[in-house]
Protein backbone atom coordinates (compact mmCIF):
# COMPACT_ATOMS: atom_id res chain seq x y z
CA UNK A 1 0.00 0.00 0.00
CA UNK A 2 1.46 3.28 -1.27
CA UNK A 3 1.31 5.86 1.80
CA UNK A 4 -0.14 9.48 1.05
CA UNK A 5 1.07 12.49 2.91
CA UNK A 6 -1.72 14.74 3.25
CA UNK A 7 -0.72 17.73 1.39
CA UNK A 8 -0.33 20.90 3.37
CA UNK A 9 -2.64 23.70 2.57
CA UNK A 10 -1.20 25.96 -0.27
CA UNK A 11 -1.07 29.72 -1.19
CA UNK A 12 -1.79 29.66 -5.10
CA UNK A 13 -0.77 32.89 -7.01
CA UNK A 14 -3.04 32.61 -10.02
CA UNK A 15 -0.96 33.00 -13.30
CA UNK A 16 2.72 30.82 -13.52
CA UNK A 17 2.12 30.07 -10.02
CA UNK A 18 -0.85 28.04 -10.81
CA UNK A 19 1.37 25.70 -13.06
CA UNK A 20 4.12 25.58 -10.23
CA UNK A 21 1.82 24.48 -7.22
CA UNK A 22 0.17 21.76 -9.70
CA UNK A 23 3.29 20.22 -10.81
CA UNK A 24 4.65 20.44 -7.06
CA UNK A 25 1.67 18.40 -6.33
CA UNK A 26 1.87 16.12 -8.87
CA UNK A 27 5.55 15.44 -7.93
CA UNK A 28 4.46 14.58 -4.29
CA UNK A 29 1.54 12.36 -5.65
CA UNK A 30 4.17 10.83 -8.54
CA UNK A 31 2.95 6.86 -7.42
CA UNK A 32 -0.92 7.88 -7.07
CA UNK A 33 -3.19 6.11 -8.94
CA UNK A 34 -4.07 8.25 -12.11
CA UNK A 35 -7.78 9.77 -11.44
CA UNK A 36 -5.67 11.79 -8.75
CA UNK A 37 -3.81 13.65 -11.68
CA UNK A 38 -7.32 14.68 -12.39
CA UNK A 39 -7.40 16.15 -9.23
CA UNK A 40 -5.06 18.01 -9.49
CA UNK A 41 -5.77 19.58 -12.63
CA UNK A 42 -9.11 20.73 -11.42
CA UNK A 43 -7.51 22.10 -8.25
CA UNK A 44 -5.43 24.28 -10.19
CA UNK A 45 -8.42 25.21 -12.30
CA UNK A 46 -10.16 26.06 -9.26
CA UNK A 47 -7.85 28.24 -7.95
CA UNK A 48 -7.68 29.85 -11.45
CA UNK A 49 -11.57 30.29 -11.26
CA UNK A 50 -10.78 31.88 -7.33
CA UNK A 51 -8.21 34.14 -9.05
CA UNK A 52 -10.78 35.68 -11.45
CA UNK A 53 -13.67 36.32 -8.99
CA UNK A 54 -10.95 38.15 -6.57
CA UNK A 55 -9.82 40.24 -9.30
CA UNK A 56 -13.57 41.32 -10.52
CA UNK A 57 -14.04 41.99 -6.58
CA UNK A 58 -11.44 44.48 -6.33
CA UNK A 59 -11.94 46.11 -9.38
CA UNK A 60 -15.48 46.22 -8.62
CA UNK A 61 -14.74 47.44 -4.71
CA UNK A 62 -12.44 50.20 -6.19
CA UNK A 63 -14.56 51.33 -8.85
CA UNK A 64 -17.25 51.70 -6.53
CA UNK A 65 -15.05 53.11 -3.85
CA UNK A 66 -13.92 56.43 -6.80
CA UNK A 67 -17.66 56.71 -8.00
CA UNK A 68 -19.16 57.81 -5.20
CA UNK A 69 -16.57 60.70 -4.53
CA UNK A 70 -18.74 62.44 -7.52
CA UNK A 71 -22.26 64.13 -7.05
CA UNK A 72 -24.99 62.33 -8.99
CA UNK A 73 -24.59 62.48 -12.64
CA UNK A 74 -28.46 63.74 -13.01
CA UNK A 75 -27.26 66.76 -11.31
CA UNK A 76 -24.36 67.78 -12.69
CA UNK A 77 -26.05 68.48 -16.47
CA UNK A 78 -23.97 68.79 -19.55
CA UNK A 79 -20.81 67.69 -18.63
CA UNK A 80 -19.83 70.52 -21.44
CA UNK A 81 -20.90 73.15 -19.78
CA UNK A 82 -20.20 72.47 -16.18
CA UNK A 83 -16.57 71.87 -17.14
CA UNK A 84 -16.61 75.70 -18.19
CA UNK A 85 -17.95 76.84 -15.08
CA UNK A 86 -21.57 77.25 -16.76
CA UNK A 87 -23.92 74.76 -14.46
CA UNK A 88 -23.94 76.46 -11.38
CA UNK A 89 -22.86 73.96 -8.73
CA UNK A 90 -25.60 71.63 -6.68
CA UNK A 91 -25.69 72.55 -3.23
CA UNK A 92 -28.99 71.64 -2.25
CA UNK A 93 -29.26 69.03 1.02
CA UNK A 94 -31.16 66.41 -1.19
CA UNK A 95 -28.43 65.89 -3.98
CA UNK A 96 -25.78 65.58 -1.09
CA UNK A 97 -27.87 62.88 0.89
CA UNK A 98 -28.56 60.79 -2.23
CA UNK A 99 -24.73 61.41 -2.66
CA UNK A 100 -23.89 59.83 0.22
CA UNK A 101 -26.66 57.52 0.42
CA UNK A 102 -25.54 55.91 -2.51
CA UNK A 103 -22.03 55.36 -2.14
CA UNK A 104 -22.40 54.16 1.62
CA UNK A 105 -24.60 51.66 -0.16
CA UNK A 106 -22.39 50.55 -2.64
CA UNK A 107 -19.34 50.76 0.09
CA UNK A 108 -21.13 48.22 2.25
CA UNK A 109 -21.63 45.93 -1.18
CA UNK A 110 -17.93 45.94 -1.76
CA UNK A 111 -16.01 46.37 1.44
CA UNK A 112 -15.98 44.20 4.65
CA UNK A 113 -18.08 46.14 7.54
CA UNK A 114 -14.72 47.75 9.31
CA UNK A 115 -13.15 48.95 5.91
CA UNK A 116 -16.63 50.28 4.34
CA UNK A 117 -16.65 52.30 7.79
CA UNK A 118 -12.80 53.27 6.72
CA UNK A 119 -13.77 54.50 3.25
CA UNK A 120 -16.74 56.31 3.98
CA UNK A 121 -14.63 58.70 6.08
CA UNK A 122 -13.54 59.97 2.73
CA UNK A 123 -17.15 59.95 1.32
CA UNK A 124 -18.23 61.99 4.22
CA UNK A 125 -15.26 64.51 3.65
CA UNK A 126 -16.10 64.88 0.05
CA UNK A 127 -19.93 65.15 0.54
CA UNK A 128 -19.12 68.11 3.50
CA UNK A 129 -16.85 69.49 1.34
CA UNK A 130 -18.70 70.34 -2.02
CA UNK A 131 -21.99 71.49 0.97
CA UNK A 132 -19.89 74.55 1.43
CA UNK A 133 -20.16 75.82 -1.86
CA UNK A 134 -16.57 76.00 -3.44
CA UNK A 135 -16.06 72.50 -4.45
CA UNK A 136 -17.52 69.95 -6.66
CA UNK A 137 -16.89 66.26 -8.01
CA UNK A 138 -18.15 66.04 -11.78
CA UNK A 139 -16.63 62.92 -12.43
CA UNK A 140 -14.54 60.14 -11.06
CA UNK A 141 -13.82 56.52 -11.74
CA UNK A 142 -11.13 54.06 -13.03
CA UNK A 143 -10.35 53.69 -16.17
CA UNK A 144 -7.94 50.60 -15.87
CA UNK A 145 -6.63 48.15 -13.41
CA UNK A 146 -3.31 46.32 -13.68
CA UNK A 147 -2.93 43.30 -11.48
CA UNK A 148 0.85 42.88 -10.47
CA UNK A 149 -0.22 39.67 -8.11
CA UNK A 150 -3.19 37.62 -6.96
CA UNK A 151 -2.80 35.28 -3.85
CA UNK A 152 -5.59 33.07 -3.08
CA UNK A 153 -5.14 30.82 -0.15
CA UNK A 154 -8.61 29.06 1.03
CA UNK A 155 -11.19 32.45 1.94
CA UNK A 156 -8.43 34.54 1.73
CA UNK A 157 -6.75 36.39 -0.92
CA UNK A 158 -4.58 39.22 -1.33
CA UNK A 159 -4.21 41.80 -4.53
CA UNK A 160 -1.29 44.39 -5.81
CA UNK A 161 -2.42 46.32 -8.51
CA UNK A 162 -1.94 49.51 -10.12
CA UNK A 163 -5.11 51.21 -10.63
CA UNK A 164 -5.68 54.31 -13.19
CA UNK A 165 -7.73 56.80 -11.85
CA UNK A 166 -9.91 60.08 -13.29
CA UNK A 167 -12.00 62.84 -12.55
CA UNK A 168 -12.80 65.96 -13.10
CA UNK A 169 -13.32 68.45 -10.22
CA UNK A 170 -14.17 72.34 -9.87
CA UNK A 171 -12.95 74.89 -7.61
CA UNK A 172 -14.83 78.59 -7.39
CA UNK A 173 -12.41 81.29 -7.49
CA UNK A 174 -12.49 84.37 -5.61
CA UNK A 175 -14.27 86.38 -8.60
CA UNK A 176 -16.87 83.85 -8.80
CA UNK A 177 -15.79 81.46 -11.50
CA UNK A 178 -15.23 77.56 -11.45
CA UNK A 179 -11.71 76.55 -12.30
CA UNK A 180 -11.55 72.73 -13.24
CA UNK A 181 -9.19 70.03 -13.34
CA UNK A 182 -8.99 66.94 -14.50
CA UNK A 183 -5.59 64.88 -13.34
CA UNK A 184 -5.43 61.29 -14.03
CA UNK A 185 -2.97 59.40 -12.21
CA UNK A 186 -2.21 55.93 -11.74
CA UNK A 187 -2.21 54.57 -7.76
CA UNK A 188 -0.25 51.68 -6.28
CA UNK A 189 -3.18 49.25 -4.20
CA UNK A 190 -2.30 46.28 -1.67
CA UNK A 191 -5.50 44.85 -0.74
CA UNK A 192 -6.70 41.51 0.76
CA UNK A 193 -10.00 40.07 0.20
CA UNK A 194 -12.08 37.53 2.19
CA UNK A 195 -15.33 35.88 1.40
CA UNK A 196 -18.80 36.63 3.07
CA UNK A 197 -21.32 34.94 4.64
CA UNK A 198 -23.14 34.94 1.30
CA UNK A 199 -19.75 33.28 0.02
CA UNK A 200 -18.64 36.64 -1.76
CA UNK A 201 -15.14 37.92 -2.30
CA UNK A 202 -15.20 41.32 -0.47
CA UNK A 203 -12.40 43.80 0.26
CA UNK A 204 -11.50 43.49 4.10
CA UNK A 205 -8.32 45.68 4.08
CA UNK A 206 -7.03 48.09 1.27
CA UNK A 207 -4.04 50.82 1.21
CA UNK A 208 -2.64 52.91 -1.76
CA UNK A 209 -0.88 56.41 -2.63
CA UNK A 210 0.42 57.69 -6.03
CA UNK A 211 2.47 55.34 -8.05
CA UNK A 212 5.86 57.05 -7.85
CA UNK A 213 5.26 60.61 -10.64
CA UNK A 214 1.90 60.34 -10.49
CA UNK A 215 -0.61 62.59 -8.66
CA UNK A 216 -0.37 65.93 -7.35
Amino acid sequence: MTTRKTPRTKTTVIGAGVAVAAAAVGLSWASSASGSQATVASLAASDSGQGSQVKAAFTAAISADRAALAEPASFVGSMASAAVGKTPANQIATVRNKQLNDGLAALSEYFAPAQAQHEAIGLRNTVNDEAGGTERNLTSGVSKVTFSRVGVSGDKATVEAAVSVYGKTQVKMSNGDWNTVDPPGVMDYTATLVKSSAGQWVVSSMVGDFAPGEGP
